[in-house]
């Protein structure tokens, strides 16, 4: 009998596979109410019943000797905002936990670049001058930003694109039990708007993860912050005037953000009144641009996921079988969700 299993880990496993109890037993030919007694830590598993539902849900039988991920996975009032079923709600966060639990595995070895970013109270500061303060701290210049992705991946942030089962979830910003600082960007979302998510979850590190907030204006300050770290109002305020629809493709190139973000931009700026703006959205809506607009942007690939893995190959003798077993992870999975194919250390590991 399996005495050590971590209860909490059969509920994580099988929740990141999106399954009910009722569908695991079912597919297990075991009782649902067995499998709730061993989710509960009230009844031990054998080892053949182990081994099926380790190679149904696709982990290692050693995934479930883990300790249980302990931090919440985003800030206080994160779900506030997200109107989801709950079942994928739980796939997401089951999966957000155990990525994060990989990576504090990984990070043993590896140190990260010291995390940098400051926090402010948007209770004693607008947004908007924490924006500007954040920009100033960072030594970002002024004007668009190049690349936001690599500032903040060089002041500490890790940045991840991964699938959040969900196309109503942009971004989700998160620390793990070790301390990094995370950034989860959904692959589902369009390039365009990738780069306002970073910023917003950004504003959510800077301003509520340390300090309590009122619910209802955590998601409105976040973009606000987001606004002004992107588009700073002195910079780009003279730009917006008189807008036009032929003058967003141009804009768009230079600032790196979406039209639909720059016209939003003009509207709380007051450079556009409430029937100007509605004309924007209609003029979306006809042009076949509410989910995809054209002129895309460069994408902003991160780059320390992929360095801290080819460090484990290469300095640090790693094969990728060993690597994956050391963060309880089968193998197939762990080149999906760590080895990326830019180097041609890690493009070998791909192939392995």
């Amino acid at each position: 009998m399996l005495n050590d299993i971590n209860p909490r880990m059969l509920i994580l496993a099988r929740e990141s596979r999106g399954l009910s109890q009722t569908e695991l037993s079912n597919r297990l030919n075991i009782s649902q109410g067995k499998l709730s007694k061993a989710e509960k830590g009230e009844q031990t598993i054998n080892d053949d019943t182990l081994t099926d539902l380790a190679k149904e849900l696709d982990y290692p039988k050693q995934f479930f000797y883990q300790s249980t991920p302990s931090s919440p996975v985003s800030h206080y009032y994160y779900r506030k905002k997200i109107t989801i079923p709950k079942k994928v709600m739980a796939k997401m966060e089951s999966n957000i936990k155990i990525f994060r639990n990989n990576i504090d595995v990984l990070m043993d070895s590896v140190e990260l670049p010291d995390y940098k970013v400051p926090t402010f109270d948007p209770s004693e500061e607008a947004p908007e001058e924490i924006a500007r303060k954040a920009r100033y701290i960072l030594k970002i210049p002024n004007g668009p930003i190049e690349n936001l992705t690599n500032v903040l991946e060089r002041n500490g942030i890790l940045i991840i694109k991964t699938d959040l089962f969900n196309e109503k979830t942009d971004g989700l910003s998160t620390i793990s039990d070790k301390g990094t600082h995370i950034i989860y960007l959904n692959e589902r979302m369009p390039n365009d708007r990738q780069r306002f998510s970073l910023a917003h979850e950004l504003g959510h590190m800077i301003m509520h993860f340390d300090i309590p907030i009122d619910s209802e204006k955590v998601e409105e300050q976040a973009d606000r912050f987001a606004s002004e770290f992107l588009m700073p109002r002195k910079e780009i305020e003279s730009s917006l005037r008189n807008l036009t629809f032929n003058k967003l493709g141009d804009l768009k190139r230079y600032w790196k953000v979406s039209m639909r973000a720059l016209v939003r931009r003009a509207r709380d700026l007051g450079l556009l009144n409430d029937k100007e703006y509605r004309n924007f959205q209609i003029n979306f809506s006809r042009r076949g641009m509410n989910k995809s607009e054209p002129i895309p942007l460069p994408i902003e690939k991160p780059f320390v996921l992929n360095h801290i893995v080819e460090l484990h190959l290469t300095e640090l003798d790693y094969s990728v079988e060993e690597l994956a077993r050391v963060i309880n992870l089968n193998l197939i999975e762990f080149k999906e969700r760590f080895i990326q194919t830019e180097s041609p250390k890690l493009k070998i590991a791909r192939n392995f």
